[in-house]
């Protein structure tokens, strides 16, 4: 029977709608729903890879590696392909030195992956590989190594296991020092291999910058001895020293204690990753007093022979200062408050200077504001505003009491007397070099404080310190020596001063005509409480004699 046209035209706009609609559906998977439905589908044929950068090298002044990177083989488990998880877990145990029991309750998780062990030495790793377990497999990462172990520890910090820089120059430089990491797209076929000529995109790595520093690594290592023997000598609770290059403020070494290892940072107590050489404050004493007699020389105020008559105390604001043991010393030089340390004879000279003076000079040396230096958690330290002064703080600032300071601030401090009358910035990255070429950090010159002729002046006058004063065995036999010893008083919560306790510090530099280097010695409750100064002194001679050593300085004294 012959199909009508009616249904023919029925039939044919049938098919037609059917047609549009089809196209339509297509069109919108292909147009709106291209980015849904592409993504999934080639994320089943493509690998999607991060190159990571290399962290940057870390050295020292001459070329020695402080911080360096190495690949090492980290140990992954897929459970499911395990046949025998309890042999498994014992057999690892016995190499890894692990609890059996515990790995074998991680495999047995129900985890599809799982890390057993990060960053293995690369004799664990052969010794697992050679237990041919199915379903263990390894992933090279990189971990950061200190061939030098503990030493510098507070000046490069370390890096976490995500690769992150913590602390020191590691956390300062983070940016620079982890580079940027790279991509590879790899498409593979069903069995994840990478298909020879399908598609494969790489967008390389940067690697990080490399750093030297100014740290001399055998002057660091001096340091860090003597303070250890210090500390262990005194049975001290801790310290620092602090050593600089007053010619351009290049720290040549920073020593801190207690310490930590950068490689096992995970069982470190968090006090010892404090590095008190930038961020102790404390009241630093009698080895302020050389700025006080600074700023007086400056004003044209006093002279090296000006004379007073010592007492044994001083009145100021209606309250009495005593010198050390209250000891009267009777007629006094400027030069002489300096080798006796006379508490009384800073009163004196703080007292003509006044308290704007006084305020305005210990801020021009840089005490109450962080140094700028390029490290982390450097703390200002503490001068009160002048307008919270009381008549009696000139007599007390004087001899450093009522304020605080950090290590470096003071070593800041008298490197500016050491090297004619320039504060500097103190620094310890010397330069970067990176895919651009080398980048030398310039020396930041932040003011003059004092003239020339008074920095020569303190110069003699603090070698006599150490030639006729109260720290004779600070002296070297074939150097001179130009320095100050400090006791001060710790302050306790209720506003006064713990009884019997004290933190004892040296300040010093040589030779004293044209210093090498600055050093600060700061030890915290020594056991021989006053006489802490002698053990601090002592340091400073140890760690001196390898200073001028390596920096190949001819004496000046006949021995």
């Amino acid at each position: 029977m012959p199909v009508s046209h009616a249904r023919l035209r029925v039939l044919f706009a049938f098919f037609a709608i059917a047609s549009l609609l089809l196209a339509g559906k297509l069109a919108y998977w292909q147009i709106a729903m291209r980015t849904d439905l592409l993504g999934p589908a080639l994320g089943q044929v493509r690998s999607d890879l991060v190159m990571p950068a290399t962290r940057g090298v870390i050295r020292d002044r001459n070329g020695a590696i402080l911080a360096t990177t190495v690949g090492l083989r980290s140990l992954y488990a897929i459970p499911s392909r395990i046949p025998d998880k309890a042999a498994a877990a014992k057999a690892l145990g016995v190499l890894l030195g692990r609890d059996p029991a515990g790995i074998r309750a991680r495999l047995e998780s129900g985890a599809e992956w799982i890390f057993i062990h990060r960053r293995l030495p690369e004799s664990a790793a052969a010794a697992v590989d050679k237990l041919g377990i199915p379903g263990l497999g390894f992933e090279t990462e990189p971990k950061r190594m200190y061939p030098n172990d503990t030493v510098a520890a507070h000046v490069l910090g370390f890096v976490n296991d995500e690769g992150d820089g913590q602390y020191g120059v590691e956390g300062a430089h983070d940016a620079v020092l982890r580079g940027i990491p790279g991509r590879l797209v790899v498409e593979r076929d069903s069995r994840d291999r990478a298909v020879p000529v399908g598609l494969r995109q790489a967008l390389p790595s940067r690697d990080g910058a490399d750093l030297t520093l100014t740290i001399d690594l055998v002057v660091q290592t001096a340091a860090e001895r003597e303070l250890r023997l210090a500390i262990e000598k005194e049975k001290a609770t801790g310290g620092c020293i602090v050593v600089l290059d007053p010619k351009d403020g290049a720290i040549l070494a920073l020593a801190s204690a207690p310490s930590f290892d950068p490689s096992a940072v995970a069982v470190t107590d968090l006090e010892a990753l404090r590095d008190r050489a930038v961020s102790w404050t404390y009241e630093p004493g009698s080895t302020m007093k050389a700025f006080t007699i600074a700023a007086a020389l400056e004003h044209g105020l006093v002279t090296p022979s000006t004379t007073y008559n010592d007492v044994g105390f001083a009145m100021i604001g209606g309250r009495r200062l005593n010198n050390a043991l209250g000891r009267a010393w009777g007629p006094t030089t400027v030069t002489q408050i300096l080798e006796r340390s006379a508490n009384a004879g800073a009163v004196f000279v703080g007292s003509k200077l006044g308290a704007e003076r006084l305020h305005a000079a210990l801020r021009s040396f840089g005490f109450g504001a962080p140094t700028g230096a390029d490290v982390t958690g450097e703390q200002p330290g503490s001068v009160r505003p002048l307008a919270e002064w009381y008549p009696v703080d000139v007599g007390t600032a004087a001899f450093g009491q009522g304020l605080a300071a950090t290590p470096l601030q003071l070593a800041a401090a008298y490197a500016a007397l050491a090297n004619g009358g320039i504060l500097y910035r103190p620094y310890v990255v010397a330069s970067r070099r990176d895919a651009d070429g080398e980048h030398r950090t310039a020396p930041v010159a932040v003011r003059r404080v004092v003239s020339p002729e008074t920095a020569t002046l303190m110069r003699d006058m603090l070698t006599s310190t150490i030639d006729n004063g109260l720290a004779k065995n600070a002296q070297l036999s074939a150097f001179s020596v130009a320095g100050k010893t400090g006791t001060a008083q710790i302050p306790d919560k209720s506003g006064s001063y713990e009884s019997d306790e004290y933190i004892s510090s040296f300040a010093g530099f040589a030779p004293a005509k044209d210093p090498a280097f600055v050093a600060v010695v700061v030890l915290e409750r020594p056991k021989s409480r006053l006489l802490g100064t002698l053990t601090a002194t002592n340091a400073f001679k140890g760690l001196a004699l390898d200073a001028l050593r390596t920096a190949r300085v001819q004496p000046d004294r006949k021995p």
